[in-house]
This record gives C-alpha cells, sequence and structure tokens, in this order.
C-alpha cells in the first residue's frame, strides 16, 4: 500500500473511511457543512475553529484532545512541526486536557504543586 503524506486531507479522508462515514455524516458529527469538509478532502484551507470542530468531533474526548489539536494544526499549516522529542506525549496531553478546564484558583494551586515536585527532584 501507498504511504501518503501527512496532510489533514489525507487525515479526514482517512478518519472517514475509518468510521464509515460519508461526507454527510461527518458534516452532522462535526458541525460543519458538507461543502467544508469536501473542501479540505480537496486541498482546501482550514481555519483554526474547523480544526476545533475537528477536534471536538473526532477526540475521544478525555484523553489527548490537545495532542490531536496540536496534530491538526501542524497539518493544516497552522503551525510548523514541532522538533522531535518536543511533541506531546501522552501523559502530557492528558495532563493539559484536565488542567484546560481548571478556574485560576485551581491553577495556581497546581503551580505551586508542581514547583514542590521540581524542588523535590533537585535533591
Amino acid at each position: 500500500m501507498e504511504s501518503r503524506p501527512p496532510t489533514l486531507a489525507n487525515w479526514l479522508k482517512d478518519r472517514c473511511q475509518q468510521e464509515h462515514l460519508s461526507l454527510r455524516k461527518a458534516s452532522a458529527m462535526t458541525d460543519l457543512s458538507h461543502s467544508t469538509l469536501a473542501d479540505i478532502i480537496n486541498g482546501g484551507r482550514a481555519s483554526a475553529e474547523t480544526i476545533k470542530k475537528l477536534e471536538l468531533a473526532f477526540g475521544d474526548g478525555h484523553h489527548n484532545r490537545l495532542a490531536l489539536e496540536d496534530k491538526l494544526l501542524i497539518l493544516a499549516g497552522h503551525r510548523s512541526q514541532r522538533p522531535e522529542g518536543d511533541s506531546f506525549s501522552e501523559p502530557l496531553a492528558q495532563l493539559l486536557d484536565k488542567i484546560s478546564q481548571f478556574d485560576e484558583e485551581k491553577l495556581k494551586l497546581m503551580q505551586h504543586f508542581a514547583d514542590f515536585i521540581s524542588r523535590m527532584e533537585k535533591r
């Protein structure tokens, strides 16, 4: 089987095939128009808002949401590829997904906890 270049168009085609989705079903699932999805598959550029809708629809809803969004933004040309080893690891992606829902008070508490762990590692 011939390997295709990593593009948003190829990613979307593959996901729709894997999940047996027609463009109409994918449209309903993503809250994007059928023509928007067709444009992406035909090589059109996707906006950051469109990427977010794809991430919400095709992500698992809990883990690695930010990692998927990051990957899609790269494939869409909104972001450059991170250097090897600089991408989100699975534990980091899961942590970022969880804390993205925190209010300021909980974020400050997490920052203090991270500072504590950093100090403990230096000992």
